[in-house]
C-alpha cells in the first residue's frame, strides 16, 4: 500500500477515536450535571420540607399560648396529651380566675384597677375596664341606660357588708352561726366576693332607684336585663349566678351580677348554660 494511503487511513482513525472519545465525554458531563443538579433539587426541596416544618412549628409555638380578650386558649391538633396543657392554662388565666367559698384570694391579693367613665368611685380591673365601659355605652347608644351600681370592693368594704347581711338575719331571730349561714348566702364573705377580684360588676336599669330600695330578682323583668342577655357575651361577660344554679355556685340568683371573663369564653359559657364553676372544671 502507498505510503501515502497509509497515513490518510491512520489519519482517519485517529480522527474517528478522538471524535468517539470526545462523544463520550459530553455524554458523561451531561449525566454528571444532571445528577449534580438532581443531588442540588433534591436538597433544595429537603430543605425546603425542613424550613416548611420548622416554619410551621415556629407558627405553632407563636399562636396565642396564653388568652387574648377571648380567655380561651384554642384547641391543640396534636394529641390528648398536648391538649391538657392548653386546657389547664385556660382555666387558671386571670379573666377565669375561679372566686367562691372554697376559692378564697390570697392575703396578699392585689390588682390594678381604673376608674369607669361617667362613676366617680367605680373601680375595675384595668385589663378588662375598657370592655365594661364599651358594654355600658353599647347599651345607652341602643336606648338601654344602664347604671353600674357597684364594680371593685377591697376586702374591708366586703366585710362591712357582709357584717351587715349578718346582723340583719340576726335580727329576725337567727343565731349567729345560721345568720352568717344566711348571709352569705347573699353577700359573699371577705376574701371569696369576686368584687374583691376587680372582674364583677353589679349592674341595673338607670332608673332602677326610682322605685327600688335594693337589688332584687325582679331586675330580670327590665329590658335592660333582656338586652345584657342578648348582648353581654360579645364584651365578655356573663350572668355569674344564674336562677337554678345555686347548688352549683353557692349564690342565690343575681340577674344583676355580671362577670368579666373573656369574649371568647362568655360567649361559650352563655351558649350551653354553664356557670363559671361548670366551665373552668370542664378545662381541667
Amino acid at each position: 500500500m502507498p505510503i501515502k494511503s497509509l497515513a490518510v487511513i491512520l489519519a482517519l482513525l485517529m480522527c474517528t477515536m478522538f471524535m468517539a472519545a470526545g462523544c463520550y465525554d459530553d455524554k458523561a458531563s451531561s449525566s454528571s450535571a444532571a445528577s449534580s443538579s438532581s443531588s442540588s433539587s433534591a436538597s433544595s426541596s429537603s430543605m425546603s420540607n425542613s424550613i416548611g416544618t420548622d416554619s410551621s412549628m415556629i407558627t405553632n409555638s407563636n399562636a396565642p399560648s396564653s388568652p387574648s380578650s377571648s380567655g380561651v386558649l384554642p384547641p391543640s391538633s396534636s394529641g390528648s396529651n398536648s391538649e391538657a396543657a392548653p386546657a389547664m392554662a385556660a382555666a387558671s388565666a386571670w379573666q377565669l380566675r375561679l372566686v367562691n367559698a372554697a376559692n378564697h384570694l390570697p392575703d396578699d391579693f392585689d390588682v390594678a384597677t381604673t376608674p369607669i367613665s361617667g362613676y366617680e368611685n367605680r373601680l375595675f380591673d384595668a385589663r378588662a375596664a375598657d370592655s365594661l365601659q364599651n358594654m355600658l355605652s353599647a347599651a345607652e347608644a341602643a336606648g338601654r341606660q344602664l347604671y353600674l351600681v357597684s364594680a371593685y370592693r377591697s376586702v374591708a368594704r366586703q366585710k362591712a357588708l357582709f357584717e351587715r347581711k349578718t346582723a340583719a338575719f340576726a335580727a329576725e331571730g337567727f343565731p349567729q352561726a345560721e345568720a352568717e349561714k344566711q348571709a352569705a348566702m347573699w353577700v359573699a364573705r371577705p376574701g371569696t366576693s369576686e368584687h374583691n377580684l376587680g372582674l364583677a360588676a353589679d349592674i341595673v336599669s338607670a332608673d332602677w332607684y326610682k322605685t327600688n330600695s335594693d337589688l332584687t330578682a325582679d331586675f330580670e323583668k327590665t329590658e335592660e336585663f333582656t338586652w345584657l342577655s342578648q348582648n353581654a357575651a360579645e364584651y365578655g361577660f356573663i350572668l355569674r349566678y344564674p336562677n337554678g344554679k345555686e347548688n352549683i355556685t353557692g349564690v342565690t340568683y343575681e340577674p344583676w351580677h355580671y362577670r368579666y371573663v373573656g369574649v371568647d369564653a362568655a360567649r361559650e359559657i352563655t351558649k350551653k348554660g354553664f356557670t363559671l364553676e361548670e366551665y373552668v372544671g370542664a378545662k381541667t
